[in-house]
């Protein structure tokens, strides 16, 4: 078979089954399959696929009529103009991110902790683009450490990863006793006077996950997605934490730039005055003119 007959094909497949895209996506994993780019594919429509690679992708067009993404599929996603591996243990990112990394570059900061960092688009772009910038990165999922990991030595870059919840990996207080210098060595990032923390939380509410489409509540994990019943609770948690920074020996300014859904403004702006008055708020919207990142000082 033919490169155009198979895409033809593949494109009526997905086109029963109501896949959205269904030419984009015959192309990329038709691509995907060849080694080639899409440009390749309508240059020499009457190359014939070999055995293999037309088997390969007949498999492939039949995971995409069950909604499997297509990232999942070619184990492969752009973010910011780099390309990161991702499997189904972490979340895949998403175009309106960039706007949080975006808003995290503009700030210059000489220190930077990412949490939740599930493939490390996030920590690993900022560290493209702020080489010198000291950067650490927290995930909770050992599994998604591992995809992050795999990322960080493919780009080669320096981020610290960290296991634990949130911020705890980097909770370590000193004591009242404790010298400067020790308390430097238990909190690291404490050296850095433009420290700044970014987050891309699961902000769904549970009902907002229940009823999303397929390919997110089937093949993404619920665990990064599912915020609870208002889609704050691991934000709720992690300014808790953040209030834990500022011990009376150990004080120092913190930006912090969080991911959130739009319908979110009012919410979380809230919940970060009860933990820190004094906060100077702002939104930042995406490209679609949405609230999406909201920015404070403490």
């Amino acid at each position: 078979m033919t490169i155009k007959q198979s895409l033809i094909e593949a494109i009526k497949i997905l086109q029963k089954n109501k896949i959205s895209s269904p030419a984009l996506d015959a192309e990329i994993l038709l691509a995907f399959v060849t080694k080639k780019p899409k440009e390749f594919l309508y240059a020499h429509p009457k190359k014939k696929l070999a055995a293999g690679q037309l088997a390969k992708f007949k498999k492939l067009i039949a995971r995409r009529v069950r909604h499997e993404p297509i990232a999942y599929l070619t184990d492969h996603k752009y973010f910011y103009g780099l390309d990161f591996f991702v499997d189904k243990n972490v979340l895949i990112p998403r175009p309106e991110t960039e706007t949080l990394v975006e808003a995290a570059i503009d700030k210059n900061p000489t220190a930077i902790i990412d949490v939740g960092t599930g493939s490390g688009a996030i920590a690993i772009t900022l560290a493209h683009h702020l080489p010198k910038a000291k950067i650490f990165a927290t995930e909770i999922s050992a599994a998604a450490l591992k995809v992050a990991r795999k990322n960080i030595l493919h780009h080669k870059v320096a981020v610290t990863l960290l296991h634990g919840n949130l911020l705890e990996p980097l909770m370590t207080i000193p004591s009242r006793n404790s010298s400067r210098e020790a308390a430097s060595q238990a909190r690291p990032y404490g050296r850095y006077s433009n420290l700044i923390i970014v987050a891309n939380l699961p902000y769904l509410t549970t009902t907002q996950w229940r009823h999303t489409q397929p390919e997110i509540k089937k093949y993404e994990p619920k665990q990064a997605l599912d915020g609870g019943s208002d889609g704050l609770n691991y934000y709720r948690q992690l300014l808790k934490q953040i209030k834990n920074f500022q011990v009376s020996s150990f004080k120092f300014h913190i930006s912090c730039f969080f991911e959130i859904d739009p319908s979110q403004k009012k919410s979380i702006t809230k919940l970060i005055k009860r933990r820190f008055p004094a906060a100077k708020i702002k939104i930042k919207q995406d490209l679609a003119g949405r609230n999406r990142v909201v920015i404070f000082k403490i």
